[in-house]
Parts: C-alpha cells; structure tokens; sequence
C-alpha cells in the first residue's frame, strides 16, 4: 500500500542512514545528503554591494536570501541578511563567492567551514592533558567553598567536607570539577584575593592529590588563577569574559590553560538591575566573538578556549529561555558550548520552586542544551543529570 510519512532526519547522519537504507549507489551517499539538510544562516554587517551579490548567486543555485529593503538602492550601509539552503545550496553559494572583492572570500571560506563540519570527535586542550569532545556530554561538578552561593552557600567551607563532596562528584560521573571561593549570586560584593585564595587553595590541593579529573577554579582574578594554576588546575572559569583583570591574558597564554569565557552585563553587584538587550542572541554572540578574538590576540590557543552565554548573569527571565531555545546558534563561533543553568532563578520563576525543588527544571535545561549540541554542562546534581545525559545520548545515538 502507497504511503506517505514525514522522517524525523536531526542530523546529516541520520540523513545519510536513511538514503543508504533505500539502496542508492555509495558514490551517491554524500552529494544526497548534503541535498537533505535544510539551513539558515545569518550573516552580519555587510555592504550594499556584498549583500546584493550574496542574493543574487543564491537566487541562481535556486534558493533565496534576505535583505533589507533599501539594499538595492544602496541607502542601508549595514545590513543583516539571511541565507536559506541546503548544505549543497550553501555549498555551491560558498564556492561562487571564492576571490569576490570586499569580504566575500572571508565568508565563502566560513560557509565552507560550516557545511564540511568540524570533527565530530575534538579536544579541548587543557594545561597537562585533552579532553575528547563529542563522544559524551562532560558534566563540571559545581563545588563552591563559599559562605554565600545561591544554592548550597555554606554546605562546603570546611576543607573535609568540600573535598568529600568532590570525590563524591567524581563517583556520580562527573567529568571536570569546578571550585569557586566567591559568589557571584545577584547582589553579591567582591571579595579579596587572600580570602579567596584561603578557600579554595587548601581544598584544592587536597582534591588535586585524590582524584585525576581536570580542576577548574572559578575565577575572574588573575592572581588566584595563577595561584591555582601552579597547584594543579588546569581551567580558569572567568564569569567576566576575560573583562575584569587585565593580566588574566598572560597568565592564560603562560600557563597555557583552558578557559571559560562567560558573557555577562554588568557585575555581579548590578547585572540584575534592569538588565536590557534588543536582539539578546546577537548581543551575547557579538560580545563571545569579541571576547575570544581578544583572548586568540593575546596569545591564548583556540583550542583551549569554552564560551558560556552566561545564563542568569544579567538577563531577564524572557533572555533565558530565548539562550537555551537558540543555544545551537552559539556553535557558529566554533568553540566548545558550556551550559551552567543548575538551579538558577529563571527555573525557580517559571515553576514557582524554591532552590532545593529545582531538579527538574534543571533537567529540562539540560535535555534541551543536549538537543542543541553542548559540550560541557555545569551542574550542583551530578547523579542525576549524568543518567539523564547518558540515557540522552543513548536514545540519540552519539555514546559507542
């Protein structure tokens, strides 16, 4: 009996399975796959002139871009535009634009980047080792040796029971181990580099010495990271994107270790105060772009570098649920994505839950961050979140 039904094709492999499964010739597998998968892609800040042609060679491989309006009559000097296709469409669109004048060869060589795709098997490059990226989602065990923190301020200052916590974190599946000695909860005043260096130093040391996972320190000063670094972290978590301590560069690009740029508006103390943004994808896209540009200047290797968009760091309730329902729109920086949206407030604002009652809603982030391709997720429950990741991704596929 004829029938027809709609496939649920997520990926370009699940899209090459299937055309293998209807018997075509393998010579063919890759030039119909590439036909399979359907795209927008969004490009920035461009001319007149480049937006023009960029329309019109999509329009003679037999798709479309958009524009604005007065493009074609030259008055709008700096326009957006967005290119619809098939990685074959973008592919045929990338190599008409090879040796085009203004920064049209720059944008073929990224649509060819996009659709010929990364390795889906990279490494994160740390201070003494890699981590593999793509066979598994990595969890970063949150363990804060602080009196304050949002979520468990307090649980953890004892150097026991933060290392305790730590090997427990490592037992329940965790994959990096982050400490932090201040908070960074709305409202939240600085502290200074001794005290934060006699809390987390002490239990660093102690974890460095029991367990064989990478450890991050949760740090926008450079003086605490150098003094972590020397002991045996291998990341820098700095929630300010590398904004606040202007000597961070050098101990990075010295020391040669991973690192965590986080976007955030403001400071810690007023990121909540009436925090604004008219497009917040392309506000937080432009500032990571910025941000790791500056940090490639300045010495540090790409392949050390993560990007957060800094969930709950100055943003409204709408802004976070727009960053995880467009988080895949970040992987277009060609960085490692992080996810740290564990127990947050937007969770609490929609369910009505306190701290404590903010699993779910801390699942539910997780599950579609997964969705969307993250790399790193950044999690208070580790138990919970590594089975809900592990039957993920065995659902979908991506685990030998």
């Amino acid at each position: 009996m004829v029938d027809v039904r709609v496939l649920s094709l997520k990926s370009v492999k699940h899209i090459r399975d299937e055309i293998s499964r209807i018997g075509v010739d393998n010579g063919c597998l890759n030039s119909l796959s590439m036909k399979g998968k359907f795209v927008v892609l969004k490009i920035s800040h461009l001319d007149p002139a480049s937006c023009n042609i960029i329309k019109q060679t999509a329009l003679s491989v037999g798709t479309d871009a958009a524009v604005h309006r007065d493009v074609i009559t030259g008055k709008e000097k700096d326009s957006n535009l967005l290119l619809f296709g098939t990685f074959k469409e973008i592919e045929r669109i990338a190599e008409r634009l090879k040796g085009q004048p203004f920064e049209l060869n720059t944008i073929s060589q990224k649509l060819l980047s996009y659709v010929n795709g990364k390795k889906e098997n990279r490494c994160l490059k740390l201070a003494t080792r890699e981590l593999e990226l793509g066979k598994k989602t990595l969890i970063m065990g949150i363990l804060n040796v602080t009196p304050d923190s949002f979520s468990d301020g307090g649980r953890f200052l004892e150097k026991e029971k933060a290392v305790k916590r730590a090997l427990e974190m490592i037992e329940e599946g965790a994959d990096i181990i982050d400490i932090g000695g201040e908070s960074s909860r709305p409202g939240s005043n600085p502290i200074s580099e001794d005290e934060e260096l006699k809390r987390v130093l002490p239990v660093l040391v102690e974890v460095k010495g029991k367990i064989d996972v990478p450890i991050s320190i949760d740090t926008y000063k450079s003086v605490v990271a150098e003094e972590a670094l020397e002991r045996g972290a291998e990341i820098v978590n700095d929630i300010s994107g590398l904004r606040f301590d202007e000597r961070m560069i050098d101990i990075l690009q010295e020391r040669k270790a991973g690192v965590v740029i986080m976007h955030m508006q403001g400071s810690p103390r007023d990121m909540q105060d009436h925090p604004y943004y008219n497009d917040v994808i392309q506000e937080i896209y432009d500032f990571l772009r910025e941000r790791t540009d500056f940090a490639i200047r300045g010495g540090v290797d790409e392949g050390r570098i993560i990007v957060d968009p800094g969930i709950g760091f100055g943003k409204r309730h709408e802004d976070n649920l727009a960053i995880l329902d467009m988080f895949q729109e970040f992987k277009s920086l060609g960085f490692p994505l992080l996810l740290s949206a564990s127990r947050k407030s937007f969770i609490g604002q929609t369910l009505n839950e306190p701290v404590e009652e903010r699993l779910e809603g801390s699942l539910a982030s997780c599950g579609v961050a997964l969705e969307e391709g993250v790399d790193i997720i950044r999690v208070h429950d580790v138990s919970a979140t590594r089975k809900f990741i592990d039957m993920f991704e065995s659902i979908r596929g991506r685990k030998e």
